[in-house]
């Protein structure tokens, strides 16, 4: 084994990427997400997949990621998370194998660069599926650059039903084998889409439910919309300072590599990973900036191309040390020695685009606040009582079936017009208002309730409150 180490220095570090998940696996509970409930609400649909078959076709959910998760999910969300520590100590795998097969200089950095990205890292330790998608379009980069297009077409058509930006993605595979004149390929890529089409249509009774159940096919969003730069100005909170700055001279690399060296602009580099990142940003900017579907501006959906931007950054790391300084070995070895050690120190460094090792680990100041109000709905809760609240984590506190509509309903208009004597209403600020529409003004006013009892908290300038009613 030590022997494998010194020859593949990649199994050091996927050794080391391990054992510290591991750690931080059995002595932090967070979710990784800050609490905004995807992270649990995704757990969910894979734990009682198991027993409700339907979760395994829901759109939301990611069919084929609920799929793959469920039975880590049964062990809980430190199941769930466990899973996802798989998924990255593959990532980071063919990361450094790609930059390989592509002859990158300094390999094994492709693969260092992409664990030191802070959210990256991080967003190991959840239940959300950013992770899976990067696995899998890393994988079929590698693939179409060994020039083994079916079998990395095959794994590709399933990304849909990882992350709907799955088809994004796809086209840069298709335009990639249009360029290579390997048009006999493409027509793999609806597999996936033909699998769960057929398989779905026996739930559905809708052949065609593929694209009908999509939740995020209209051209508006819950969430509004913002900047067109807002994703380029996250990216920087996504990635930190060194690997931001590595990712320009790696961009500049790129695209001066077609001027000065003559190089083809459709290579694997140039269009699966460059084209492939950039699809992807621009993508997501549009759809933040014109409010289509159902975006939330959300810095976390860039983790998806992370090893896109790791092999990126490692093109500006070696324009740097190998192109920059030809001559002088001593300050190349300076350079290589600074910039490594920036990139390695910088998750520690508390600076905003940092990992917050405290925070990011912990339960958020709402799941604790939550989990007060739940030691106390315990102690009132009778055998009959049906739960109102959308609340994922509330779920998973209560130890409750989340699909379960004879135990826990969502917090609609129409649920809270027909509550019973026995129901208890959980409201919360964040749910209660943005996903369910209803203010607190509402539910005190409009569904003749009273109030059982109220928890508040501040989070910064911000008010988080769980407000537990019954009917009058």
């Amino acid at each position: 084994m030590l022997d494998l180490i010194k020859r593949k220095p990649i199994y050091f570090l996927l050794s080391f990427y391990f054992l510290a998940s591991l750690i931080i696996l059995f002595t932090t509970n967070g979710t990784g997400e800050n609490g905004s409930g995807d992270s649990i609400l995704h757990y969910l649909y894979a734990k009682y997949a198991i027993t409700n078959s339907s979760l395994f076709f829901n759109h939301w959910a990611k069919p084929f990621f609920v799929f793959l998760s469920f039975p880590f999910a049964q062990f809980g969300i430190v199941g769930m998370k466990f899973f996802n520590i798989i998924v990255s100590l593959f990532t980071l795998l063919f990361t450094y194998k790609t930059a390989v097969n592509l002859n990158y200089k300094n390999s094994i950095l492709g693969a260092i660069i992409l664990l030191c990205t802070p959210l990256f890292f991080v967003l190991t330790f959840s239940g959300l599926t950013e992770p899976l998608f990067a696995l899998f379009t890393i994988i079929s980069v590698y693939l179409f650059g060994n020039q083994k297009y079916i079998l990395g077409a095959i794994i590709l058509s399933f990304l849909p039903f990882v992350r709907s930006e799955g088809l994004i993605i796809i086209g840069v595979f298709v335009f990639y084998l249009l360029i290579k004149k390997q048009w006999k390929f493409i027509p793999l890529f609806t597999i996936g889409h033909l699998v769960y089409s057929i398989i779905g249509y026996f739930h559905y009774h809708d052949i065609l439910w593929v694209f009908n159940k999509i939740p995020y096919a209209k051209l508006s969003s819950t969430y509004g919309n913002g900047e067109l730069f807002h994703f380029v100005h996250q990216l920087f909170y996504v990635i930190g300072a060194p690997i931001y700055v590595l990712l320009i001279f790696g961009i500049l690399k790129i695209v001066s590599s077609y001027f000065l060296e003559k190089k083809s602009f459709f290579s694997t580099t140039s269009i699966l990973i460059f084209g492939g990142f950039l699809a992807f940003l621009i993508a997501h900017s549009l759809f933040w900036y014109l409010g289509i579907f159902n975006s939330m501006g959300l810095k976390r959906v860039l983790i998806s191309v992370a090893p896109l931007i790791a092999l990126i950054a490692l093109n500006g790391f070696n324009l740097i040390t190998e192109q920059f300084v030809l001559n002088n070995k001593i300050l190349k070895l300076s350079i290589k020695f600074v910039l490594i050690g920036s990139i390695l120190f910088f998750p520690f460094s508390g600076n905003k685009a940092a990992i917050n090792w405290k925070n990011d680990f912990s339960l958020s100041a709402s799941q604790n606040l939550a989990n007060k109000s739940v030691s106390y709905l315990n102690t009132i809760k009778t055998p009959n009582t049906t739960f109102i609240f959308s609340n994922p984590y509330l779920s998973e506190q209560l130890n409750i079936n989340y699909f379960d509509e004879t135990i826990r309903r969502s917090l609609s208009n129409e649920n809270l017009e027909r509550i019973k004597p026995s129901d208890i209403i959980i409201w919360d600020s964040w749910f209660g208002v943005i996903e369910n529409g209803i203010s607190e003004e509402k539910i005190r006013t409009s569904f003749n309730l009273k109030e059982i009892k109220t928890f508040k908290i501040m989070v910064g300038s911000r008010e988080v409150t769980y407000i537990l009613f019954k009917k009058k």
